[in-house]
């Protein structure tokens, strides 16, 4: 997906997250955030396809934003891009807030 065809605007962030499917649990980076979907690097990346869990510590102190569903859709070097899938609506508001922080703050 190039970057004119999103719908939202990503925002560049190093913010730590964990994610995980099944048993497997990773940590790993976010390294450009939206409120529809994320890219990170980590040592152990996820598969294209397969879904995940995802937690995003946003550092603001009120703990990780927690992504419940999110779909791997490409694979590259050491980093991934994930579309979330489903998301609790006051992790999504969590999200919005924090994108429209970084919107004021770019």
């Amino acid at each position: 997906m190039t970057k004119e065809s999103r719908k939202v605007q990503r925002f560049a962030v190093q913010l730590p997250c964990q994610f995980w499917s099944n048993t497997n649990k990773s940590d790993g980076t976010v390294l450009n955030l939206s409120a529809q979907g994320c890219a990170i690097t980590a040592t152990h990346l996820p598969s294209v396809s397969t879904y995940v869990s995802l937690d995003i510590d946003l550092l603001n102190g009120e703990g990780p934003a927690n992504i419940e569903l999110a779909g791997v859709r490409w694979v590259a070097e050491h980093r991934c891009g994930m579309e979330f899938i489903r998301v609790r609506p006051d992790m999504l508001m969590k999200l919005r807030a924090f994108a429209l922080l970084l919107e004021q703050t770019s």
